[in-house]
């Protein structure tokens, strides 16, 4: 955020009701000697909100988190705690399928490595990987979120691809008959997608989800695909997949460790396009987010109330005295 944004964003919690003092903390250590009057901590970025801070911080009540993923948050410990968490879903549906398909047209048309190219002299004049009809390729997308519908949108109606497949294990076919879109094993997304998308949360189940032994199921020609959080994805055996030809190539806007380390092989690799964690970024999704994160704040301090929509720990039992999570 700009400062005029969290200027105006600060203006706008105290308008409901919420007097906020602003910190730059990111340690457990850090957030425990800060928030000892704190009713509610306001989360820009991700930090440590664990079970541990929310037991040394007794009054906190509720987590805002300024984003969807709360993988920085204990959300079991949150509900032992009787804290609200709140995210932000549906912020940024449009700006990340875009991002997405950018990566995926970069990876497909070459063209992060013709640009490397002319910067370092060299004229790779047609030397790039030739690009199959894009209609042939087959779409397949780990989770069936907003984010990947959109994305099936795009794809289907735009590049007029015959075949997309998802890996869900929360749906059936029944909860989305308006998608032509096959639900798959893990296994079978792995076999078949030429262009495999990573649309899911961080946590026990999905981490280091795609590590060696899903690489190796994987076609030699796929590219993966990762705007959702690093730790989806085990990054020594990406590379090292990558390295050996186990897989084409990879786009991704996430890592284990932000930022990407200098030392990284990733950042040398001419089959792989890099972005910084940017992929939600646009006007509207700020303009969204800032909506929805006073809105939220208003309604629990007008109404003693909040949706259940923004509540991450669900069935959480707040603390707060006859709070309703409708």
């Amino acid at each position: 955020m700009t400062p005029a944004e969290v200027e105006a964003l600060v203006r706008g919690y105290r308008e409901t009701g919420l007097e906020v003092t602003l910190e730059d903390l990111h340690t457990e250590e850090e957030i425990i000697a800060a928030g000892g009057d704190a009713d509610v901590l306001l989360c820009n970025g991700n930090p440590p909100i664990t079970r541990r801070v929310l037991e040394a911080l007794p009054r906190v009540k509720v987590v805002q988190r300024f984003g969807i993923g709360v993988n920085s948050v204990d959300l079991e410990g949150a509900s032992a705690c009787g804290v609200v968490v709140l995210n932000q879903p549906g912020i940024s549906i449009q700006e990340l399928s875009v991002h997405t398909t950018a990566l995926i047209l970069d990876l497909l048309r070459n063209l992060s490595y013709y640009d490397r190219g002319i910067r370092q002299g060299e004229w790779r004049k047609a030397k790039g990987i030739p690009c199959p009809p894009m209609q042939e390729q087959v779409l397949g997308l780990y989770g069936f979120g907003a984010t990947a519908r959109l994305l099936y949108k795009i794809f289907r109606d735009g590049f007029g691809l015959r075949r997309i497949i998802a890996c869900d294990p929360y749906l059936q076919p029944a909860d989305i008959p308006e998608f032509d879109v096959e639900l798959v094993s893990f296994e079978e997304l792995l076999r078949q997608s030429d262009i495999l998308s990573i649309h899911v949360h961080l946590n026990a189940e999905t981490y280091h989800r795609f590590d060696d032994a899903a690489f190796r199921q994987m076609k030699p020609s796929a590219v993966v695909i990762n705007i959702a959080r690093g730790g989806v994805i085990c990054e020594p055996d990406l590379i090292r997949a990558l390295q050996e030809g186990e897989i084409r190539g990879a786009g991704l806007d996430v890592y284990e460790t932000e930022p990407l380390p200098a030392d990284s092989p990733l950042i040398e690799m001419d089959n792989v396009v890099l972005s910084c964690h940017s992929a939600f970024l646009g006007v509207h999704s700020r303009q969204l987010l800032n909506r929805q994160l006073l809105e939220q704040m208003a309604q629990i301090i007008g109404t003693n109330s909040i949706s259940h929509v923004p509540v991450a720990n669900k069935g959480v039992v707040s603390k707060i005295p006859s709070f309703q999570i409708v």
